[in-house]
């Protein structure tokens, strides 16, 4: 895809008015991003272009300055490597290395990928593009680049279809124009893949060239069999003419002069808004509570009766937001399971209480209040220790005596140490979290 300086997109176009025609489609995991070379490793303006570097070297004179892409890799290919593609695929992997090395290269053409990662609703991307980035950001391990990938496609995870291969897998790799032309028959099952999600589900295509013949054949072929029942899709593309505008309408194609990025994020403070996904402010305030309860951790030395049980809790805090925090990473974290989690959580705890089982009160208490922080809407520091008779969390260590290890049970009613009124204490904490859990569940038909 050819660079193109950036500017500002004219003012008519509307983020709010995409967002609000598309934010149904992403809450429901329908809306499919279709991306191409343009959101990631065509975005730096000071850095030529795959396609300028090849048509550099294959000699092309400014007199075929409308080659198209497939053309272009097809002459190089002819001319510089005898119709063989080593050459081609040798050139693509040492452009694409320095972008996957760490450094603002990387940064820049990682921007979009990051910002679709932090919003766990799109589950099915698409691409054309070569480099891994897409995948990495998406923590996504196997992508589909082959028929034989569809054995291994799962509606509950996030996939990305590779529609022209990939550079870790050189053979699979689409670039020529006989590579286009047969790419089609080649991959029969990844292409019917495409057209039933193009038929089942809401496009938006971003960085990718709707000029491309490939792509428009594979449009025309959908839209044409689902006539006026196709699904209308949706294009960002700042530097759009007014011919591409109307020229894809009527094909069922809405353009949008917006950048990539920019109405991502967009889209994602709309999400957070509606309280469906975490804020960026919540998650950097977990992160900073996690590595503060680990050095708390590693420093509790485990001695005496208040220790143990503060050591026990802690695991529960730093085990659950452990688990919060990878599954914001990974994309799949939704309110509506940390509401879940609160519920077994809960549970879990009436059940220890009833055991009588101290350890077990605490280890679940933490885990209850790591949860608790995820919704609270004051940012404020999740105690770290735990009281060992009183059984609830403090803010400070109260050692107490020694614990009896070998009996981890409270055995005679009015043996406790003083001060140990754990039964008041715990069902009050039980109280509390059912209340709120109450509440929630009586919000929930609100939510989307």
């Amino acid at each position: 895809m050819r660079s193109r300086p950036p500017r500002n997109p004219p003012e008519t176009d509307s983020c709010n008015e995409l967002i609000s025609r598309l934010s149904r489609d992403v809450i429901e995991e329908s809306c499919v991003l279709f991306v191409g070379a343009g959101s990631t490793t065509e975005k730096m303006p000071h850095r030529p272009s795959f396609y300028s570097k090849i048509k550099g070297m294959a000699c092309i004179g400014d007199e075929c300055e409308s080659l198209s892409f497939p053309d272009v890799m097809q002459m190089f290919c002819d001319e510089r490597d005898g119709g063989h593609h080593n050459l081609l695929v040798r050139e693509a992997i040492n452009y694409l290395e320095p972008i996957l090395l760490p450094g603002p290269t990387n940064h820049s053409a990682s921007q979009f990928c990051a910002a679709v990662a932090s919003i766990p609703f799109f589950k099915t991307l698409v691409t054309t593009n070569w480099d891994p980035l897409l995948e990495r950001a998406l923590d996504v391990l196997v992508p589909i680049t082959e028929d034989r990938d569809l054995a291994f496609w799962d509606d509950r995870k996030k996939q990305v279809l590779k529609l022209h291969g990939c550079i870790t897998r050189p053979h699979s790799i689409v670039a020529t124009r006989k590579d286009y032309e047969t790419c089609v028959t080649a991959n029969a099952l990844l292409f019917n893949k495409l057209r039933d999600l193009m038929a089942t589900k809401t496009f938006l295509f971003t960085g990718y060239s709707l000029q491309d013949g490939d792509f428009r054949e594979v449009w025309d072929s959908i839209t044409s069999r689902l006539g006026r029942f196709s699904k209308l899709a949706y294009a960002l593309d700042p530097h759009a003419s007014d011919q591409d505008v109307e020229y894809w309408k009527e094909r069922g194609i809405l353009i949008f002069r917006l950048f990539d990025v920019q109405f991502i994020r967009e889209l994602r403070k709309h999400i957070v808004e509606l309280g469906l996904i975490p804020s960026e402010a919540l998650v950097n305030f977990l992160m900073r509570e996690r590595r503060r309860i680990v050095q708390i951790h590693l420093r509790n030395p485990q001695d005496s009766d208040g220790a143990l049980s503060s050591a026990m809790y802690q695991d529960g805090l730093l085990h659950e937001l452990d688990d919060i925090l990878d599954a914001i990473q990974l994309g799949t974290m939704k309110h509506k399971d940390l509401e879940n989690e609160l519920g077994f959580t809960v549970n879990t705890l009436n059940k220890a209480q009833k055991q009588r089982d101290v350890i077990e009160i605490a280890y679940w208490t933490g885990r209850y209040f790591a949860v608790q922080a995820y919704f609270e809407e004051e940012q404020s520091q999740i105690p770290a220790y735990f009281h060992p008779y009183r059984l609830k969390p403090l803010n400070k260590l109260v050692k107490g005596s020694t614990w009896n290890l070998s009996r981890r049970k409270v055995t005679k009613p009015g043996t406790e140490p003083p001060h140990a009124h754990g039964d008041d204490a715990f069902f009050a904490v039980c109280k509390d979290c059912a209340r709120k859990l109450h509440a929630r569940q009586k919000d929930t038909p609100n939510r989307r």
